[in-house]
């Protein structure tokens, strides 16, 4: 189970808890890069996650909280009835738990400021711009602001509540490469883009939000044998974007966690890159970052990783860290290839 803060807006609300359907805003105006980006962050929701929404006008509150109840598709028909806007990256939901007093965002902030909430440091400029409409959160922060509903609802029973009842649908399914971002305000019906085969160009992903789509939403589903070629087969909880720590703005593209009775024991980042040759230069970045990490949260040698996933690594790379491993047994740097065929179809090779 997922766990995501939904970002909405005063216009939109209503007809989301109305019909049970919510919907990130976009066009076929935006650029290709920021209409995938969407797209990446909308199939990191799968149905049975939980959702709290985030309304950030005229007053910011949450609303909340509420289970995804369909698979994510694309859809620019008129159920928003904006003359200004529409809301095509869709999913239905239902009420998980029924809360009538909204949680204010300063209660949220507080939580950031306090350091009890990791993943969402930079929500506040995710809020003001048009690209990040979803984001991740850890259990244990959903937990927190799931404990703030009960602040502001004490005699609340969330139990008690009358069901929304949301739209039928019979989507349409295409493949991620056929999607063309340019016929966005096209699609009338409801759209899911499965990603067996990606769009590419020159045997590479035509965005590194194609790639990162195309893992998060395979691993999440587990299809494509990705868990296992990614080391991820007991994994608990994905971030997408996560900031490793505040002090340093750095942000891993993915973040695996292990649990074990309720704690996290094991960590996986993962950088990837469309079209680079990755060198001793990037990795050892990447270690430095671990490193500090790993002393931040006090965490034992070989309880994290750094994943990069590339078209292409350097040999002498390979060879430094094949002796890193021989002399100081150490373990925390894999280093994947991908490549595309001329289907679409993704090959991963482990190379170290």
């Amino acid at each position: 189970m997922g766990f995501h803060i939904c970002i909405s807006n005063e216009n939109a609300i209503e007809t989301s808890l109305f019909h049970g359907v919510y919907g990130n805003v976009g066009n076929a105006s935006e650029s290709r890069r920021t209409i995938w980006g969407k797209i990446k962050d909308l199939y990191a929701i799968k149905p049975g996650d939980l959702i709290l929404i985030y309304v950030k006008h005229p007053v910011s509150h949450f609303r909340g909280v509420f289970e995804v109840s369909s698979i994510p598709y694309i859809c620019s028909d008129d159920l928003f009835d904006e003359a200004d806007n529409t809301y095509p990256f869709r999913f239905n939901f239902k009420i998980k738990q029924h809360f009538p007093n909204a949680v204010p965002a300063f209660e949220f902030y507080s939580l950031v400021e306090s350091g009890k909430i990791d993943s969402l440091i930079s929500l506040a400029r995710d809020i003001n711009s048009s690209y990040r409409g979803i984001r991740q959160l850890f259990e244990s922060e959903f937990n927190e602001i799931l404990h703030l509903f009960y602040k502001y609802n004490p005699k609340t029973n969330p139990l008690d509540f009358e069901e929304i009842i949301t739209p039928n649908i019979n989507p349409i399914e295409i493949e991620a490469k056929d999607f063309m971002a340019e016929n966005l305000d096209d699609i009338k019906e409801h759209t899911i883009i499965n990603f067996n085969q990606i769009p590419f160009e020159n045997n590479r992903a035509i965005l590194e939000d194609v790639l990162h789509a195309y893992i998060v939403t395979n691993v999440l589903n587990n299809t494509n044998n990705l868990r296992e070629k990614l080391g991820l087969l007991n994994f608990n909880e994905l971030i997408l974007e996560a900031p490793i720590f505040k002090s340093m703005q750095f942000r891993s593209d993915i973040l695996a966690t292990f649990k074990q009775a309720d704690r996290v024991y094991f960590y996986s980042f993962f950088e990837l890159k469309r079209d680079k040759k990755i060198g001793i230069e990037e990795i050892s970045q990447l270690i430095s970052y671990l490193k500090s990490f790993a002393a931040s949260k006090s965490l034992p040698v070989n309880s994290y990783e750094g994943v990069y996933i590339s078209n292409r690594f350097d040999d002498e790379l390979i060879d430094y860290l094949k002796k890193r491993r021989t002399v100081e047994k150490e373990n925390i740097i894999s280093l994947i290839s991908y490549s595309i065929n001329d289907d679409g179809y993704v090959t991963l090779n482990k190379e170290i």
